[in-house]
């Protein structure tokens, strides 16, 4: 399921949705516009925020899909590296904010 289906749960469990994209995008703020996404798509020209959180795949050069979730002081509590296949389904994450209380 997408994120944005469940963002209203997501921001009930005093979380927000960041999403960053990884490569050159500078056409794709139109794509977030049209999509009426409900949360940040952030761009990563460089490479440097998935270089720091250690998924960038350079042989691909392109960033895995992951989910981490940072608490309030900045700490990452939970991830998960996915593939282009797998996406770490919105209930996992979910039970995650969950667990944090």
């Amino acid at each position: 399921m997408q994120l944005r289906g469940d963002y209203d749960t997501f921001t009930g469990l005093n979380a927000e949705i960041l999403t960053i994209a990884a490569g050159d995008y500078s056409g794709s703020r139109s794509v977030q516009r049209a999509k009426e996404f409900p949360f940040p798509i952030l761009y990563d020209e460089n490479g440097d925020v998935v270089r720091a959180y250690d998924v960038y795949r350079a042989a691909y050069a392109e960033a895995i899909p992951s989910v981490f979730i940072v608490d309030r002081n900045g700490s990452v509590v939970w991830m998960e590296r996915g593939s282009t296949s797998h996406r770490t389904p919105n209930s996992a994450i979910i039970a995650q904010l969950e667990s944090l209380g």
